[in-house]
């Protein structure tokens, strides 16, 4: 099965539009779970996913993502791990932490580095991540004794 393609002005679009979330609160995940809550952009149709993993055997290990509802798209995932490495269609290697910004040509394939993101900083990242997505009216936040 063919996974769904967007085109490149409508995935710029559907980035850059302010979005709020409809979650008024959210827990963060414990090692080796996620979770995930809505969030919605100008329309109805605007309608997106942000999910948060945490890596169960290595805690500074862990993946935010959002994708559109209706067709799954995935837009924006930012993979905090200080030794990942992942290989680009181009052959480029990209070691540690990076996004994926869906294109048209790649979908999610692509990477670019994540530089000066501190791995042990997993609630300050996850506000970079939901701020370069811009949801701009975000859930309160419920934190764990081993985030802060």
């Amino acid at each position: 099965m063919a996974s769904a393609k967007i085109a490149q002005a409508e995935a710029v679009r559907l980035l850059n539009m302010l979005k709020h979330t409809l979650t008024n609160e959210i827990n963060f995940p414990t090692g080796g779970e996620s979770i995930e809550f809505s969030v919605a952009g100008e329309s109805r149709q605007d309608i997106f996913a942000v999910n948060i993993f945490r890596g169960r055997i290595n805690r500074l290990k862990y993946n935010i993502g959002a994708r559109i509802v209706k067709n799954g798209v995935m837009l924006l995932e930012l993979h905090i791990n200080p030794s990942n490495v992942h290989t680009n269609p181009d052959g480029e290697k990209i070691t540690g932490s990076h996004w994926h910004v869906y294109s048209e040509e790649y979908g999610r394939l692509w990477a670019f580095s994540a530089e000066s993101i501190d791995s042990k900083k997993f609630v300050d990242n996850t506000i970079l991540f939901l701020d370069k997505f811009n949801v701009i009216k975000r859930p309160a936040v419920q934190l764990l004794p081993e985030l802060n």
